[in-house]
């Protein structure tokens, strides 16, 4: 059985930063919401729990089975979980801290290997006023900041988890490995043959059909079902006429002479223009393009009685933000998600253990409505020409100056120019991934310069070229 931490937070994105700085320790993380009973904590048979809240509200453990202290496994609270957990001891809690540079002690401990004090900035962070039960591991400027109970296995520490902190990382590890012995075995070769074995379970006979889209999602999927069933599997590539320049012709070659995996082609161009005409909101665009697709996957698997399963790339993202598809959604036949308990840069990593081309490898990622949804207003096929060229004029600028790799998403959208009621303005959007959120990149302004005078020259009718420097917090505000 995989050794496994579960952490518990009402936040989903601070859970998923956890669990990710954890498993890149090859330690499995499972996030779960605060709320989760203990009965339910307890099937999990878990190594250790964290309890994880990004800010220090008063309220920030409501909620919390407190049970889940009793089941006789390490419990280690962190940030904004820890002041909540020292008042529910009969400790109390004093004012916050200004955010200013503090001397961190930390006492000789497991918890802290590796990890040294000295001068910190800490944000959030409130001087605990430990009750009997509580014994003091950690101090700020010679005010409690961290603690261990008495009897029970379970500590607390005020240090903020963030992206690319090496203590942070630290700190999780050793608390995982060091105080709940877990084993570090969630590799790619386990990942790999736990995937394979989900999907030879899943298709004991018959056909398996997987949908492709030129994502390394349902490309990850494809290669692993290939290696799990053989000439059993076909892929499916549904070509919305929502993709970017060339996309449909590189994805057919990709799989067919690349992969040397079969696959079939449907051209749903018109289905899904005639079906977006008159649709201008984001919602909507996006509700749209789903139930199609899920109408033409249907049709599929119907037409196909030898298909007896349906092999999906939902990833842990997709599960976590409420993305995941339904069983009914593929009718009779077995819907196998073999990739849904990993994130999105676990995926990348699997890509390059099964040695996928690098043009799938670091595909950006793409909204289900494609274009569609970086269309501000109705969709129409003269549109979508149009960005499509604005955006291969963007991108090769982006490519041809070797920024692609620094940044996580770079794209263009079209409006409606405020200049001209017949012509069209683009809009560029470039950004990098923070803590839990994505900030605009800070792109040369020669390469701005430059994209902006191929997109005029290619576009006569594009009157405007802007860069959005908003701040993002999750994946609608980022599109």
């Amino acid at each position: 059985m995989q050794d496994t931490i579960v952490v518990l937070s009402k936040s989903r994105r601070f859970a998923g930063l956890v669990a990710r700085t954890l498993r890149c320790r090859q330690i499995y993380c499972l996030p779960a919401a605060l709320d989760t009973p203990a009965s339910e904590i307890c099937k999990l048979s878990p190594k250790g729990v964290l309890l994880a809240e990004p800010d220090g509200a008063a309220d920030a453990l409501d909620g919390l089975d407190f049970e889940i202290l009793n089941l006789d496994v390490p419990v280690l609270a962190l940030g904004g979980a820890v002041a909540p957990l020292c008042s529910h001891f009969g400790g109390g809690v004093g004012q916050p801290m200004e955010d200013r540079t503090v001397t961190l002690s930390l006492q000789d401990a497991v918890l802290f290997q590796d990890i040294s004090g000295g001068e910190r900035r800490l944000r959030g962070v409130r001087e605990l006023l430990l009750p009997d039960s509580l014994q003091p591991l950690a101090t700020a400027t010679e005010r409690v900041i961290g603690f261990q109970h008495a009897a029970l296995p379970l500590y607390g520490f005020q240090y903020p988890v963030e992206r690319n902190d090496p203590d942070a990382a630290q700190l999780l590890y050793n608390f995982a490995r060091g105080i709940c012995g877990c084993r570090e075995t969630w590799t790619d070769d386990a990942i790999i043959d736990q995937a394979l074995q989900q999907i030879r379970d899943a298709a004991p006979e018959g056909r398996v059909l997987c949908a492709v889209s030129g994502g390394v999602d349902s490309a990850v999927c494809a290669r692993l079902a290939s290696l799990a069933v053989g000439s059993r599997l076909v892929c499916l590539f549904v070509d919305t006429g929502l993709l970017r320049r060339g996309e449909p012709e590189e994805v057919m070659r990709a799989y067919q002479d690349q992969l040397g995996l079969t696959v079939a082609h449907v051209d749903a161009r018109k289905t899904f223009l005639d079906a977006l005409s008159g649709v201008s909101s984001w919602d909507e665009k996006e509700q749209t393009a789903s139930r199609l697709m899920t109408r033409i996957l249907q049709e599929q698997l119907s037409g196909s009685p030898d298909i007896h399963t349906f092999v999906m790339g939902t990833n842990f993202n997709d599960t976590l933000f409420g993305c995941a598809p339904s069983a009914a959604s593929v009718g009779k036949s077995v819907l196998c998600q073999p990739i849904g308990s990993l994130f999105k840069e676990e995926v990348r990593r699997l890509a390059l253990a099964l040695e996928l081309p690098a043009s799938i490898v670091m595909r950006q990622p793409f909204p289900s409505s494609g274009l569609a949804l970086r269309i501000m207003g109705a969709v129409t096929e003269e549109r979508l020409n149009l960005l499509r060229v604005a955006d291969d004029c963007f991108t090769s600028e982006i490519r041809e100056g070797g920024y692609d790799r620094r940044l996580w998403q770079y794209y263009a959208t079209l409006i409606e120019s405020p200049d001209r009621p017949d012509g069209y303005a683009v809009c560029l959007r470039a950004v990098q991934a923070q803590q839990e959120n994505a900030t605009a990149a800070r792109l040369p302004f020669d390469v701005l310069e430059r994209a902006t005078r191929r997109i005029r020259d290619a576009l006569p009718c594009v009157s405007r070229v802007v860069y959005d420097l908003t701040p993002s917090a999750h994946y609608g505000e980022l599109e």
